[in-house]
């Protein structure tokens, strides 16, 4: 399976063609990666929360949605006032991983009861 890259990532974020606006200053270059890995092998994800074009919640989940061409439901949510819009080219893309082990584990056991999938099929995609 094709590997996202800094490089990939930034060419989007870089492009101008994401319709929706960001909300948070940084992504995680590895939890990108896990999320990209799990929806090419066809797990469904929780939507992403927006408030019009403005994600509350699911930064991650939209770009890979964006980079892996696979579809994920969108949710009105409300925002708070104070929120800060911040342009995709001044979104950091950290390469340092945000998530313990256990919290990755702890995902993957929520994705494969959500998906009926055995979670050592997920591990095994991460090579956990």
């Amino acid at each position: 399976m094709q590997e996202i890259t800094l490089k990939k990532v930034r060419a989007l974020l870089d492009s101008g063609s994401l319709e929706l606006s960001a909300t948070q200053q940084e992504v995680c270059l590895p939890i990108l990666q896990r999320i990209y890995k799990k929806m090419k092998y066809g797990i469904m994800f929780d939507h992403i929360r927006v408030n019009g074009t403005r994600i509350v919640d699911g930064h991650h989940r939209y770009i890979c949605t964006l980079l892996s061409n696979v579809k994920i439901g969108i949710n009105h949510w409300p925002i708070p006032s104070t929120t800060v819009n911040y342009s995709w080219s001044e979104v950091v893309i950290n390469d340092e991983d945000y998530e313990t082990e256990t919290m990755i584990l702890e995902h993957n056991i929520r994705d494969a009861e959500l998906n009926d999938v055995d979670v050592g099929v997920l591990n095994d995609l991460l090579n956990i």
